[in-house]
């Protein structure tokens, strides 16, 4: 099975908060990890992201 990436927006609308806020954890190297492509383009691994999310999930079980 292929590893399933999706832009800023999309994987920002599936952790819950904005594109931007995304962009603000990248340039402070506080978010999830992503890859450049073309001309400044961000890619993120849904699999990467779902587990830098869960990492961040504060309360509720484990």
């Amino acid at each position: 099975m292929s590893e399933v990436f999706l832009s800023r927006r999309q994987i920002a609308a599936r952790g819950g908060f904005s594109a931007n806020t995304l962009a603000n954890y990248a340039r402070r190297g506080i978010g999830p990890a992503f890859i450049q492509v073309g001309s400044g383009v961000c890619r993120y691994s849904v699999t990467a992201f779902d587990a830098w999310l869960a990492q961040h999930k504060i309360g509720g079980s484990k």
